[in-house]
């Protein structure tokens, strides 16, 4: 899984222009009149309970419209995971308050930890009651291409993937040549990820994909569908809707291009999709193998735990998470959310065993992680390692000096790392390639 994901994952009101709504301004009518400090006052307020973790006091603040958008569960999954990617919030500094119908509103930068994010806190001058509460993570720097990659080897097609009511744009990197290529599609992480898989300044999709078309492989990659439909979806999203039915559609289109050998195709998977990528291939039927990419192995919400100790989160959170986490071990789903998703959603999500599936499909099964990686455990390879033990075609290995997201690095790892802007490592690719050939020639 990957950090940023939960932050995203628990956004379930609008994403309107990049910005996440926490809540959506009431609409009025515009009124004259000086505008009073309220909005001052009220934006400091929030972001002072905020940083404190006080989210009794933050929902204080809201008027009964924006409590009923958004619980105060809903508002600890946001900030807490917003907190897990970019670190504690240190400072604040907003604009002098604008008029926005009758409302006030202010625009802002939050300082945290490891980054920052714009904000915007939107006030009833009357009520002195924040009325909206928008938040927009920083955009990710371009980083070009990575030196493994040869742009005259492969060309680029944008398509759709999937079906109405959930299209979604992907793009397709077809080798240069004749012939039908080896083919395989990429599943995210968890959280609402676009086609690149973005994390901090990184696109490890865009690097796996052009570094594998640089080398001979056609590679579908695609936007999630809670990064485009989101706000429609609701909190009954289940695993299914999220990743399963649109990789599924994804490896029929594939498949079906003439470009692309039918008998040739794979599923590439990370974090959460590593973990599904085998149930993909099993649910598809014509999948020549599976590449997964730090899959989880133990229950999701001790992984996440796992994280919260590692980064040292304050103590109230841990406690929050444990006693939901009890309750989640019963088979039962507790009140409220677990950082920004249901209950249900996390129940459905600990029932997905990949290591089983991957002994279903009895195909070829790769899988990898790095040594550096701080939120896949190598308790979880573990429990790869043991199951796939003695099955034709499983190769299980752990990889030095790479974290997460496979890209090289020093020292204790940390999300801050993140924020560097690199490439996924050239061995993965190779590793990943002659994966693909020996498994072709089964």
């Amino acid at each position: 899984m990957t950090l940023g994901g939960w932050q995203k994952c628990s956004l379930s009101a609008m994403v309107l222009a990049g910005w996440m709504a926490v809540a959506a301004p009431a609409s009025s009518a515009p009124a004259a009149g000086a505008r009073p400090p309220v909005s001052v006052v009220k934006t400091d307020a929030l972001m002072s309970a905020l940083k404190a973790g006080n989210y009794t006091a933050a929902e204080a603040l809201f008027d009964e419209r924006m409590k009923a958008a958004v619980p105060m569960e809903q508002l600890r999954g946001t900030w807490e995971g917003l907190v897990m990617m970019l670190g504690p919030l240190v400072s604040w500094t907003f604009e002098a308050p604008t008029a926005a119908q009758s409302m006030e509103q202010r625009m802002g930068s939050l300082r945290f930890e490891h980054g920052e994010a714009k904000a915007m806190v939107v006030t009833d001058p009357k009520t002195g009651m924040v009325t909206g509460f928008f938040i927009r993570p920083p955009s990710p720097p371009e980083t070009g291409h990575a030196a493994y990659v040869d742009t005259t080897a492969f060309r680029a097609v944008d398509l759709k993937v999937g079906t109405d009511p959930y299209l979604l744009g992907a793009t397709l990197t077809i080798p240069t040549g004749p012939g039908r290529f080896p083919a395989a599609v990429l599943i995210h992480g968890s959280g609402p990820q676009d086609r690149d898989e973005t994390v901090g300044a990184n696109r490890v999709f865009r690097d796996l994909a052009e570094g594998l078309s640089s080398k001979g492989v056609a590679v579908l990659r695609y936007d999630k569908r809670t990064k485009v439909y989101g706000a429609k979806m609701g909190s009954s999203t289940s695993i299914d809707d999220e990743v399963i039915l649109d990789a599924l559609a994804a490896l029929r289109q594939l498949a079906a291009r003439p470009e692309v050998d039918p008998k040739r195709v794979f599923v590439i998977g990370h974090s959460l999709g590593a973990l599904l990528a085998p149930e993909i291939g099993v649910r598809s039927g014509n999948v020549a193998g599976v590449v997964a990419l730090a899959p989880p192995g133990r229950p999701p919400w001790d992984i996440v735990l796992a994280q919260m100790r590692y980064l040292e989160a304050p103590p109230d959170q841990i406690a929050d998470i444990e006693k939901k986490a009890a309750i989640l071990r019963q088979g039962k789903a507790p009140e409220g959310n677990l950082l920004g998703a249901s209950g249900a959603y996390w129940l459905d999500w600990s029932k997905r065993d990949g290591v089983a599936m991957a002994k279903k499909l009895g195909k070829p099964v790769l899988v990898l992680r790095g040594d550096r990686d701080f939120q896949v455990a190598d308790e979880d390879l573990a429990m790869w390692r043991v199951g796939l033990e003695g099955q034709k075609g499983a190769i299980v290995q752990t990889l030095p000096r790479l974290n997460h997201l496979f890209i090289r690095g020093e020292g204790k790892p940390s999300p801050s790392e993140y924020d560097n802007p690199d490439h996924v490592d050239p061995n993965v690719i190779e590793m990943i390639r002659k994966f693909i050939v020996a498994a072709s020639a089964r």
